[in-house]
């Protein structure tokens, strides 16, 4: 059987699975819990998520940024481009390519041998 909790001091949910023989009136929510519904705990648990998403992409886009100035700097002091790149450890986009046909072994054999 589930039980759901959301924890309001921190925002957090919790899904607690008992299984086995118990009965459904001994239980009660963890301290500082109070039970929801599953479709609140889906709800609250897909916006935390979603959040949790948010502030890792803007962590990785800061330290982007702070790898970029720092590559900027470096080369900016004469230092060569390709010892800027790895000290700052800053990685440049890489430019579209067009698509490359693919290799096959039929076209990789010598003439007359497919």
């Amino acid at each position: 059987m589930d039980y759901y909790y959301r924890f309001p001091a921190s925002g957090a949910v919790q899904l607690r699975t008992m299984s086995g023989s118990f009965d459904p009136d001994d239980v009660h929510p963890p301290e500082g819990a109070v039970e929801i519904t599953p479709t609140e705990y889906a709800t609250e648990l897909a916006a935390i998520q979603v959040q949790t998403e948010l502030r890792r992409a803007a962590m990785f886009a800061e330290d982007a940024a702070q790898k970029l100035a720092d590559y900027t700097a470096l080369v900016a002091l004469g230092l060569p481009v390709a010892t800027a790149l790895r000290l700052s450890g800053h990685v440049p986009e890489e430019p579209d390519l067009p698509d490359l046909p693919l290799a096959t072994a039929d076209r990789l054999a010598p003439e007359g041998e497919s």
